[in-house]
């Protein structure tokens, strides 16, 4: 598979629990090539919503069981990053995004990364064992909600059209915003999302604070 030419999707294994198997049968893993190390993490490759959009009252459960309201992180751009232990572009990818927040440190920008339905937190949590993942927060959204929730199908469209028009021929808009891992978003400091993105991205800590300066102010 190339990415910058003619990236294709690929169905998702349906692993994990049994009552995730539907949704995992029908999700879309957007995986670049292994020479390739994702889409460039600038502004042109996010869809930037119309307006930036406010956001009901959201949760992630944490390792303890706990729900971690998303307002958490509000006060400051942020970064919120889907990903799924089932998914194999989002596991080449999260050490990657685990090293930039290291990078990143305390003062930021911070990195949210959520696990969707069908990454339970002992896998999350095995995971990040294995390959010491440790500057990321441990967080599930059990039932993929937020994710659902948090998706602007024209903004990820728009992010398809800018690096991989290709994509667009073989998915249904409404696949790729409810489904299509891995995915990140842009949010301000109010908690509004204001860009979003599909497909593991090349991450380092100056591209993130370049973005999220650009687009989320």
């Amino acid at each position: 598979m190339t990415f910058s030419l003619t990236r294709r999707a690929a169905l998702a294994g349906a692993a994990g629990a049994a009552g995730a198997a539907g949704l995992l049968a029908s999700s879309r893993v957007f995986s670049a090539s292994a020479e390739d190390k994702g889409i460039p993490f600038v502004p042109n490759s996010f869809g930037v919503l119309a307006k930036p959009r406010a956001l009901p009252v959201l949760s992630f459960q944490n390792e303890q069981g706990q729900e971690v309201p998303l307002s958490h992180w509000f006060g400051k751009p942020f970064v919120l990053h889907f990903w799924a232990t089932w998914c194999p572009p989002c596991i080449r990818e999260l050490p990657s995004v685990n090293a930039t927040a290291k990078a990143l440190g305390a003062d930021g920008p911070q990195i949210v990364t959520a696990a969707v339905r069908g990454s339970t937190v002992p896998k999350v949590r095995a995971f990040y064992d294995a390959h010491q993942i440790d500057a990321l927060p441990l967080l599930v959204d059990p039932t993929s909600s937020v994710m659902m929730e948090t998706a602007d199908q024209d903004a990820l469209v728009a992010s398809i059209k800018h690096v991989r028009p290709d994509d667009l021929k073989d998915l249904t808009p409404s696949v790729m915003a409810l489904h299509g891992v891995p995915r990140s978003l842009l949010l301000n400091a109010k908690g509004e999302v204001v860009a979003e993105a599909i497909g593991n991205m090349d991450w380092s800590a100056d591209a993130v604070r370049h973005t999220l300066s650009v687009l989320a102010g």
